[in-house]
């Protein structure tokens, strides 16, 4: 079982800039009813992967725009994690604020946010469980705070996460996600044993096929 991960495109309506609490929650709301832009990229075809999509039109949009037509089955336990502004104030704060100051909260179980971290985790969980019961390779579209967290619980599950950035989730970054005992973990590159590249990996192959 192996995983493609797409994150959403960039929306067509960024949560960005300043903004007293009001401002922030009704951006946070235009942000999860918005398109996505136009990516520069060509299509990916999922290669009869399943294909599982997040609620929302950023998520609707992606698949729309960065996948060959084909069944999409809508999965919330991909939905994104919900971001309310941290307090009632007419005080005006970067976007980033309300999201470190929203984070801290989440982690705190504060009833100011409508999911905590736990709550979040424990959907990741449930997501995982129903992913690998299924036992068959997907393709799955989220958003960058679920994303975060659902990596996260995958490598605790001992899966091989690679990422095609470095740090803060990117539009449209694309991670592929598999079970370690699927490479050979001989040297650095970690090739997979259905496509060894070197002596060691070879080996293993040819062991593990018995």
């Amino acid at each position: 079982m192996s995983m493609l991960i797409l994150c959403i495109g960039k929306p067509l309506s960024p949560a960005a800039g300043s903004y007293n609490s009001s401002e922030f929650d009704a951006a946070m709301a235009a942000y999860m009813a918005s398109g996505v832009e136009a990516p520069s990229e060509r299509q990916i075809a999922p290669g009869g992967r399943a294909v599982y999509l997040a609620e929302g039109k950023p998520s609707q949009s992606t698949a729309d725009q960065i996948l060959i037509p084909g069944e999409f089955r809508v999965e919330p336990l991909l939905n994104e994690i919900p971001v309310r502004s941290f307090m009632d104030t007419e005080k005006r704060f970067p976007a980033e604020k309300w999201f470190r100051k929203a984070s801290a909260q989440r982690k705190a179980a504060d009833p100011r946010q409508p999911e905590s971290r736990a709550a979040a985790i424990a959907r990741v969980e449930k997501l995982i469980r129903k992913l690998e019961a299924a036992d068959e390779d997907s393709l799955l579209i989220t958003y960058p705070l679920f994303l975060f967290e659902f990596l996260d619980r995958l490598r605790v599950h001992n899966y091989v996460v690679q990422r095609s950035g470095l740090f803060r989730i990117q539009p449209l970054e694309k991670v592929v996600v598999s079970r370690k005992d699927e490479h050979c973990g001989g040297c650095q590159h970690n090739c997979f044993l259905s496509n060894p590249g070197c002596g060691v990996g070879r080996d293993k192959a040819m062991r593990k096929k018995g």
